[in-house]
């Protein structure tokens, strides 16, 4: 065998190595955090605690949302943990105070969180930080999570891609949808990254049955290990099947955009999908609020 070809080997057996480990991360990552919230001094009890907390649990690491903004990104280094925050929502000062430099080397510097014992106890300053701006998109699809119980997931992780949501129907079937905004760009990009196009490649990944079956196994089981107020969604009978298309929510326009562009922007999407029952997977609802199970779930 040549020097190259061992190389190749080599790297391959280590790409594959490293991949299994990185997989592996999760159940432990899970099982330390599950401690930790029975502490309910600790860092992450405050974190996971929180009633507008949306968890979410991948391979390699857990993310925690608040109001659509990202708050924590929770992962194991080495044998402890690590929680990943941006820096801005750490600072303990006002951020637009001022900096003080001198030419002695001992001056105060601006106060922040240094370590997961203050996470802990700055937790509501932290907080706030993070929930200072809102990803309006973002928020909708969290506030859909609490307020449905239905909905397993929000800005899932796919074998390619991402989406918005995961929703499972009372009978069962799994179903997975897209949120717009009216204003969103991609509504009206025809060809590749509209969303016509990103609907079709979804459904593309829909009907391998194999894959979507091994991914929603492996997605449940991720949700099921951390222990949250969400757990007994994650808990129920039976083997759901997955709906074979990607739905559509079109939401905030007001009552002259309905009469005005939604119709013709409507139209257009249907033509570009071309597929059957196609009214079902389209819904437009102005106020997001409006969204239920009824909306969800229709045609299914």
């Amino acid at each position: 065998m040549s020097t190259s070809q061992e190389e190749r080997d080599g790297n391959t057996a280590h790409t594959e190595f490293r991949k299994k480990a990185l997989e592996a991360q999760w159940p432990e990552l899970c099982r330390r955090c599950n401690e930790l919230r029975l502490d309910p001094r600790s860092w992450w009890a405050r974190i996971i605690g929180d009633v507008e907390a949306v968890p979410r649990v991948d391979e390699t690491g857990i993310t925690v949302r608040l109001r659509g903004n990202v708050f924590a990104e929770v992962c194991l280094h080495g044998p402890a943990l690590q929680c990943r925050i941006a820096p801005e929502h750490l600072l303990l000062s006002h951020p637009g105070s001022m900096a003080v430099l001198g030419d002695a080397e001992a001056l105060p510097r601006q106060r922040r969180v240094e370590c997961l014992a203050d996470l802990a106890r700055f937790h509501e300053r932290v907080r706030r930080r993070v929930c200072r701006h809102e990803d309006r998109r973002a928020a909708i699809l969290d506030r859909l999570f609490l307020r449905h119980s239905c909905v397993l997931g929000v800005d899932a992780v796919l074998p390619s891609g991402r989406a918005d949501l995961v929703v499972l129907s009372p009978r069962g079937t799994v179903v997975f949808f897209l949120l717009r905004r009216y204003q969103d760009g991609d509504l009206r990009l025809a060809g590749r990254g509209g969303i016509v196009w990103r609907m079709h490649e979804l459904g593309r990944l829909l009907a391998d049955k194999e894959v979507m079956d091994s991914w929603f196994h492996d997605f449940l089981e991720r949700s099921r290990a951390l222990e949250t107020p969400h757990l007994k969604r994650y808990r129920f009978a039976g083997n759901p099947v997955i709906h074979p298309r990607a739905r559509l929510l079109i939401v905030d326009f007001d009552h002259a955009q309905r009469l005005g562009g939604l119709p013709s922007l409507r139209a257009d999407l249907e033509t570009g999908l071309d597929q059957g029952a196609i009214r079902d997977d389209i819904h437009c609802i102005g106020d997001a609020g409006n969204i239920s199970y009824t909306t969800l779930f229709s045609g299914i």
